[in-house]
């Protein structure tokens, strides 16, 4: 397995407008989740996420990231509402994505590693700190950051090898296609 990749394509119309319809899928895919938001949500972002790193890698993945979270909270709200550290954690998303997966060979094990960081960085450190930082505020008992994470983690060990396998398949579907996406 090769190392990790900091590099990314250029910013070309290409590139912007391949982005532009890789946030429209991640914006409709986060749609279709089922689950209270607060706690648990199940959902189909994470298959855009991949994506998104695949064709744009690290950084144009991660500013990707950070243009469908503002969309997803503000213009296309429902109901859930804007936090900042959720969109520091869309960036991260996209660069973790970008550094596993831009101009990298689609194999299990990379995949599975790739899914199980973003997965412990992303959903199980970043959003159970921020659900915790946000019930501080909006309650006067507010929730312990343990008793989030322990609510919200069985779900995620639960959810990590079956990302993974989708995310496997679907890669390996679109790495076969070659598209000429990498430049």
């Amino acid at each position: 397995m090769s190392s990790l990749s900091f590099s990314g394509p250029r910013f070309t119309t290409k590139n912007m407008t391949l982005a532009a319809m890789l946030v429209a899928l991640q914006v409709i895919l986060k749609k279709l989740s089922i689950g209270d938001p607060a706690v648990l949500k199940f959902g189909f972002g994470f298959i855009a996420t991949a994506l998104i790193g695949y064709c744009l890698g690290p950084w144009i993945g991660g500013w990707t990231m950070v243009v469908t979270d503002i969309i997803s909270n503000t213009i296309l709200s429902s109901g859930s509402m804007f936090f900042p550290g959720f969109t520091f954690s869309a960036f991260v998303s996209g660069v973790i994505a970008g550094m596993f997966l831009y101009k990298q060979t689609i194999s299990w094990q990379r995949i599975f590693i790739y899914q199980f960081c973003q997965i412990l960085i992303s959903n199980v450190l970043f959003t159970t700190l921020w659900l915790y930082l946000m019930s501080m505020s909006s309650s006067s008992t507010g929730r312990t950051f343990m008793a989030l994470l322990l609510v919200r983690l069985p779900k995620e060990v639960i959810t990590w090898p079956l990302e993974a396998i989708i995310v496997l398949i679907l890669l390996r579907q679109v790495s076969r296609l070659n598209l000429h996406l990498h430049q």
